[in-house]
C-alpha cells in the first residue's frame, strides 16, 4: 500500500510499464503471503478494550519520531487506494503463482483489507524508506481475529514464484517472533524478491493495539537482523514506538 500505501517505494522503481505492473503486483503478493506465514509473539499486556478513532491514530502517528524526524500521517486517499486495488486484482488474475494455493491466500488477504480502506491511516517520513499503516476495526476482538488470520502458519507459501506479464518473480519469506509492549499478536518477517536479476529486500512487522491493526514495512530490517545498519530503519523499533504513541491516546 507509495506514500498513500504500505508498499515500499523501491518496489516500483522500474522503468518499463510492464515490469512496473509486475513488480507492483508482486510486492503486494509478497506482503499478503508474508502476513499469512508469520507466527505470533507477545509483550506487556495491552488494553484489549481500548478503541482508537481515525483522528486519534493520525495524532498518534504524527508524534512518532525516527532518527530525529517526525512522521506525516493522513487518512488513506480513497480514490488512489481503490484504483491501486483494482489494478492489483486485475494483475493477479493474469498471474501464475506456485504453489497454486498461495494465489488464493493473496486474494483473501486483499479482500480482508479492502473493506477497511476508508479507515486506514498511513504515516511516512520525508525520505520514504518505510511506511506505517494503522487500520482500526470494530473492536479489540475483531482486530485480534484479523491478526490471527493474517499470522496463521502457512509453510507452503514461505517460498513461492510468480509469473506475470512475461516476468518471473521468486520470493522468500523468513518469519520471526518478536515482542511489542502495548501490543499483542506481534510478528515480523524479512522478505526477498528476485526479478530479472534484480533483488529487493523488505522487512514488515505488525501488531494489534486495542482495536487497531498496525503494520510497519520498508527497506529496513529489525535490530536483530544481520542486514540491519545505520542506513536502514529499524522496522521493529518503529513498530514499538508506534504502538506506544497509539496507546497514549
Amino acid at each position: 500500500m507509495g506514500s498513500k500505501t504500505t508498499t515500499p517505494a523501491s518496489f516500483s522503481r522500474i522503468q518499463s510499464p510492464r515490469r512496473r505492473g509486475a513488480r507492483a503486483a508482486a510486492s503486494v503478493a509478497i506482503t499478503a503471503l508474508a502476513l499469512t506465514a508469520c507466527s505470533s509473539g507477545g509483550g506487556n499486556e495491552p488494553d484489549p478494550e481500548a478503541s482508537y478513532s481515525q483522528d486519534q491514530l493520525i495524532t498518534a502517528l504524527n508524534s512518532v519520531e525516527v532518527d530525529g524526524q517526525t512522521l506525516t500521517a493522513e487518512a488513506m486517499d480513497q480514490e488512489s487506494a481503490g484504483t491501486q486495488m483494482d489494478d492489483i486484482e486485475q494483475a493477479l488474475e493474469q498471474a501464475t503463482i506456485e504453489p497454486s494455493q498461495c494465489k488464493d491466500l493473496v486474494k483473501a488477504a486483499l479482500d480482508s483489507s479492502s473493506g477497511h480502506v476508508e479507515n486506514i491511516v498511513v504515516a511516512t517520513p520525508s525520505g520514504g524508506k518505510f511506511a506505517v499503516s494503522a487500520m482500526p476495526l470494530g473492536s479489540g476482538d475483531e482486530a485480534t481475529e484479523h491478526a490471527k488470520n493474517a499470522n496463521q502458519q502457512n509453510e507452503d507459501c514461505q517460498d513461492f514464484t510468480m509469473e506475470l506479464m512475461g516476468s518471473k518473480i521468486e520470493a522468500t519469506i523468513e518469519p520471526r517472533d518478536i515482542e511489542v509492549d502495548n501490543g499483542s499478536e506481534a510478528s515480523i518477517m524479512d522478505m526477498t524478491m528476485d526479478m530479472g536479476g534484480q533483488s529487493n529486500k523488505m522487512t514488515q512487522a505488525s501488531a494489534v493495539v486495542g482495536n487497531t491493526f498496525v503494520v510497519v514495512s520498508g527497506q529496513g530490517a529489525s535490530g536483530e537482523s544481520e542486514s540491519a545498519s545505520s542506513e536502514t530503519p529499524d522496522i521493529e523499533a518503529i513498530l514499538q514506538e508506534s504502538a506506544n504513541k497509539i496507546s497514549e491516546q
